[in-house]
């Protein structure tokens, strides 16, 4: 495989990672708000952590970029 083709190839896969993440952090997102609307601040408090999970993976994506 020439070094163009790796470069595309991990160019493509680092945005397609990045656009799940997207999705995901829009999902989870509304999944703390129905829990806070519930009053359960235990999973609000876990969704949160996992918010946190998705964020830092975001920016480790945007600097391999």
């Amino acid at each position: 495989m020439a070094i163009g083709q790796a470069q595309y190839l991990y160019t493509v896969e680092l945005t397609a990672l990045e656009n799940n993440l997207n999705h995901s952090i829009d999902r989870v997102a509304r999944m703390r708000e129905k829990a806070i609307k519930r009053n359960d601040l235990q999973a609000a408090d876990q969704i949160r952590q996992l918010q946190r999970s998705i964020n830092v993976a975001q920016r480790r994506i945007t600097r391999l970029k």
